[in-house]
């Protein structure tokens, strides 16, 4: 006689079929599944169930996403400017301070 496997029904805690939902929203179900363990039907669910507002999660229109991948740039001008500016004032404040090293 065959014996055949038994089925666990196993319980997900609220906060981790969230944090699923999330993972899943970055790398894909597939992937998410294959990390978490799980099948991959059980993070489509789940997504379904949980919306962007109960996650945290938001769709952000493009010109959004197009600004958030712009800013890291941004602040790399601004922070090479001010580091000029504090090498010039540097230099000007330190002057008298050389003295006959020049």
């Amino acid at each position: 006689m065959e014996q055949r496997a038994t089925r666990v029904n196993r319980k997900y805690s609220e906060e981790f079929k969230k944090e699923a939902v999330e993972l899943g929203a970055r790398v894909g179900n597939s992937q998410a599944a294959k990390d978490l363990g799980i099948h991959e039907s059980q993070v489509r669910q789940w997504r379904k169930k949980f919306t962007p507002e109960t996650t945290g999660l938001e769709k952000k229109s493009y010109e959004a996403l197009e600004k958030e991948v712009n800013r890291p740039a941004k602040e790399n001008m601004y922070l090479k400017e001010i580091n000029k500016v504090l090498k010039k004032s540097t230099a000007i404040f330190s002057e008298g301070l050389l003295g006959d090293f020049k």
